[in-house]
């Protein structure tokens, strides 16, 4: 395996030692992406795959031991090595019981030991995977939905927000039911996603939501995109690469931009089955089929504005908008 190129995840909170640990393995002809937390991580490794994931322990929102459980437990054949400040035994220890193949403390001041390392992590990859997916492949997130409501709990925006002129708050009494407010100019895009913890895979689907979301609004941000301007295509990008993953379910969700100077709402639906005139604006849930159109709808609103949506699974959320 070490003559072909790899492709390597990083996730890493800390810039500067992300950076070198990237440059490290670049130079032996290896594929590397980067992951600036766990959220973020989760949702790399359901797009890219990869043949390795190096992980901190330590993180905002989620932290390495929880990455490592989604990781092995949906991806059994990938193996993970703990790159991390945290040297207690009791830190080894739960790291190790937990998937990871391998513990190597930063900083790393012996870069070849550490090849060596990584080179036994991979050479040990079908035995570990071989035993991970007798004992544990799946059985997680399939069977404990406490620990899935958690995880997806901790990916939950603030209950309340000031973006710009626009103060936006929610109260949803279920970490499946979510929403992401985006501030565009004047407007304000709400993105709403309503996972199932049925589905194996809804917490990889919650990261990658809020990963697929975040590139495009960097771009708008930098003038080098308007996608988000435009709800239907934004559901079919989101619906493309949640297809594309590979990963076992679908969830609902409506995209919702408002227009404060022309009080006007252009939204596009997939499967979101309340309130009504949502609902009317039909369209299949993501994930389902690859190749999925949405439409584009519009309608009046006046501030203060406020909607409730009630989920397949009984699950409610208020969103409440403002101006100042």
């Amino acid at each position: 395996m070490a003559e072909q190129q790899l492709k390597i995840l990083v996730i890493e909170d800390e810039p500067v030692f992300r950076t070198t640990l990237v440059a490290q393995l670049r130079q032996g002809g290896n594929l590397v992406y980067e992951a600036a937390n766990g959220v973020e991580g989760l949702a790399a490794v359901a797009m890219y795959q990869p043949d390795l994931v190096l992980c901190d322990l330590q993180m905002p929102m989620m932290d390495g031991h929880q990455v490592i459980a989604c990781i092995n437990r949906r991806y059994p054949h990938i193996p993970i090595m703990v790159v991390s400040g945290q040297d207690n035994m009791q830190d080894v220890s739960r790291a190790l019981r937990g998937g990871a193949c391998d513990y190597v403390i930063k900083p790393i001041r012996n870069w070849g030991e550490f090849h060596r390392v990584l080179q036994a992590c991979l050479a040990d990859e079908e035995e570990v995977a071989a035993r991970r997916e007798l004992d544990q492949h799946l059985r997680f997130f399939a069977h404990d939905d406490v620990a899935a409501s958690h995880l997806l709990g901790a990916m939950s925006p603030p209950k309340a927000q000031r973006l710009g002129a626009w103060l936006a708050s929610y109260e949803s009494d279920s970490p499946l039911l979510i929403p992401e407010f985006f501030l565009m100019g004047e407007r304000l895009l709400l993105v709403i996603s309503e996972l199932s913890v049925l589905d194996a895979d809804a917490t990889f689907m919650g990261a990658m939501m809020k990963c697929l979301l975040s590139g495009p609004y960097r771009q708008f941000q930098q003038g080098e995109s308007q996608l988000l301007g435009a709800p239907g295509r934004v559901l079919e990008y989101l619906n493309w690469h949640l297809c594309d993953s590979g990963l076992k379910g679908s969830l609902n969700a409506a995209v919702l931009l408002f227009n404060a100077k022309e009080q006007s709402l252009i939204y596009a639906n997939a499967g979101l089955a309340s309130p009504h005139w949502l609902q009317q604006a039909e369209g299949l849930p993501l994930g389902l089929v690859k190749q999925s159109d949405y439409l584009t709808h519009q309608r009046g609103w006046r501030l203060p504005w406020e909607m409730a949506v009630k989920g397949d699974g009984g699950a409610t959320l208020t969103i409440r908008l403002g101006w100042e």
